[in-house]
């Protein structure tokens, strides 16, 4: 029996299809197949229907290709088969299965989530436009009550609080709206100007009410901050802080310590610094075996002490995603029973200095510094001498008496008193009022504390302070607090009228089909001396456009989910008309659809500019500041 009947022999009567190849010099040649495979190929090579890139592998020298690795799959006469080689007898194998069956049925569940992920994205467009309307009236109404004046101390508090919360809330849908992310696993990062201080008062604000209810002792610690105000995306920034610290929290008993260290180092190139982040507790701690996977979605290590701890695992592994997608790193160490560290380290771009003003206007000054703290004192006074202020330092009342007289004696004066909360021996609401009784009613005097300022206000206004500047201290803050009472910025104040935001004689058409986001939108803009007329559809807004002269109105804000005709027919609808200021009017689109892709929507549709409900009152003025051109504020 020669070579190719014995081959005959063995495989022709397999019910399967069957290639065989035989090695040669250049490789594996096929020398024969079954009569299954004849069937299939009506005669024709089994060879001429396999893919070129898998029939290479299956031709080359070397060991048999390893299907587990990269499957091997073709289509025959309108089925699917698998491609399963194997060494035989110094040959190699190929034989096909018929995988049709399961074939369709994975199309068939594929098509299926398809159509579930459009009706999923669909539900959650809607939904999202839904969700934001409601939190767009509670934002709104709590920043018209801010605005009121003489507001009680203990309201302005809850107010404050609420507008925080509610804002982290509007963060938290974003992370379950956002489309983008929902379809590819992405998110996208907005770039703004992040003022550090105001973000971790800001986190302080969620985080602290967490560690007071689970009567725990959190501490912030600032390190070296060569920069205080960075080019990045702050939502994302404050959103890994608050993961890190409420995890932090949540997994440290009552008794326990979380504490806080930030830092800005220089990274090495102009502009450029890295942040750095520690967050560290003395809790539950975790055992060796759940660090490798702690950063996996949905991961939770079972043990007693966390069972009735709520959460979905979910928030270490978008931290990480996050600290990854800006650039950085993060680790962690833990040991059972002796707590957690975590360390993030993210590269930033240095924003531009906008203490430049600051430092102008209070060069030169001298101010008499009141605290017995060795440590905060050289921190304080380093940052004074940066912004070219000296400073005397009392450390008990009496030290700070002589130094006022002595500079009396000179015939010179202090520009202002900088005071700790408590010093040593002194009685700090009976000494301050004899500070402003020798020193007079217009001498500034300002308070560093960690404290709450709403809850210690009355009874420090009344002792004599000024103002309050929150500790840990930030050079921006300082400088801010002090630039408020120079000669400069109370005729900035009077110019203004107290008002930072003034567009008197501009007009604006606003289109909106919701009572109460009219209403939020009607007493907003009015603050700023806005002249307002409103419509509640698009069809409306391309009339009263269309009927007015040019020039009439200066800005358009258009909503885009209306009755009649959306903003985005309305805004194409008003650039095609025949009107001389039909291509120049700004018209900006100030709706509750917040996705990346309504962004460039409203930009296609011939819309100047975005804003997102709930609206942020900061970035509504300065767009209208942008296309009104009002100039200085």
């Amino acid at each position: 029996m020669d070579n190719y009947d014995k081959l005959v022999s063995v495989w022709g009567d397999v019910t399967l299809p069957v290639l065989v190849l035989e090695e040669t010099a250049d490789g594996y040649k096929p020398v024969c197949q079954n009569r299954a495979a004849d069937l299939l190929c009506q005669g024709a090579s089994l060879m001429d229907f396999i893919p070129e890139e898998i029939a290479a592998r299956l031709t080359a020298a070397g060991s048999c290709p390893d299907t587990e690795t990269v499957p091997f799959f073709c289509f025959l006469n309108g089925c699917a088969y698998s491609l399963v080689p194997f060494a035989w007898e110094g040959r190699r194998i190929c034989m096909l299965h018929n995988v049709n069956e399961y074939y369709q049925e994975n199309r068939r569940t594929l098509n299926d989530a398809i159509m579930a992920n459009k009706a999923k994205t669909s539900f959650l467009s809607e939904m999202s436009h839904d969700i934001r309307t409601p939190m767009g009236a509670i934002i709104g109404m709590t920043d018209i009550a801010l605005m009121q004046e003489d507001i009680p101390a203990r309201v302005k508090e809850c107010l404050n609080k609420i507008k925080v919360a509610s804002g982290h809330m509007m963060s938290l849908l974003n992370e379950v709206l956002d489309m983008s992310r929902i379809e590819s696993g992405r998110i996208l990062l907005q770039e703004e100007d992040v003022d550090l201080a105001d973000l971790l008062h800001e986190v302080l604000t969620v985080i602290r009410p967490q560690a007071d209810a689970g009567k725990l002792h959190f501490s912030l610690k600032l390190g070296q901050m060569a920069e205080e105000r960075l080019r990045g995306d702050s939502v994302r920034l404050k959103q890994i802080c608050i993961n890190l610290l409420s995890n932090a929290v949540k997994f440290t008993p009552a008794g326990g310590d979380v504490e806080m260290t930030v830092e800005v180092v220089p990274a090495g190139e102009p502009n450029r610094v890295f942040l750095k982040l520690k967050v560290q507790d003395n809790g539950i701690g975790m055992s060796q075996e759940f660090l490798q996977r702690i950063f996996v979605a949905f991961e939770r290590e079972e043990k007693s002490t966390t069972n009735k701890i709520q959460g979905t695992g979910l928030g270490m592994a978008i931290t990480k995603n996050l600290v990854e997608l800006m650039g950085g790193t993060i680790t962690v160490e833990s040991r059972i029973h002796e707590g957690s560290c975590f360390f993030v380290e993210i590269p930033f771009t240095a924003s531009p200095d906008q203490e430049e003003r600051h430092r102008q206007a209070l060069s030169g000054r001298r101010v008499l510094l009141f605290n017995d703290r060795r440590e905060q004192v050289e921190q304080i006074c380093g940052m004074l001498g940066l912004l070219g202020i000296s400073a005397d330092v009392a450390d008990s009342a009496d030290t700070a008496v002589d130094l006022i007289n002595d500079m009396a004696f000179s015939d010179e004066e202090y520009f202002a008193l900088l005071t700790a909360e408590k010093v040593n021996g002194v009685e700090m609401l009976l000494f301050l009022p004899q500070v402003r009784q020798r020193m007079g009613a217009d001498f500034p005097i300002l308070l560093l504390s960690e404290g709450d300022w709403s809850q210690m206000e009355y009874v420090y206004t009344r002792a004599g302070v000024d103002a309050f500047i929150p500790l840990p201290l930030f050079r921006t803050r300082l400088s801010a607090g002090l630039y408020a009472f120079t000669e400069e910025a109370k005729q900035l104040l009077s110019e203004d009228g107290g008002q930072r935001w003034n567009f008197r004689g501009k007009r604006i058409l606003l289109a909106e089909d919701n009572e109460i986001n009219r209403e939020i939108a009607l007493e907003l803009l009015g603050m700023a001396n806005l002249q307002i007329e409103t419509v509640e559809n698009g069809r409306e807004a391309v009339e009263r456009f269309a009927e007015t002269s040019p020039d009439y109105y200066d800005m358009i804000l258009m909503d885009i989910q209306m009755p009649v005709m959306n903003g985005l027919d309305a805004t194409r609808a008003i650039r095609a008309l025949d009107c001389a200021d039909a291509q120049d009017i700004p018209i900006v689109a100030m709706t509750a659809n917040a996705f990346v892709e309504d962004v460039k929507n409203s930009l296609d549709a011939g819309m100047n500019a975005h804003i997102a409900k709930p609206l942020d009152m900061n970035q509504v003025y300065s767009t209208l500041d942008y296309f009104l051109g009002r100039g200085g504020r």
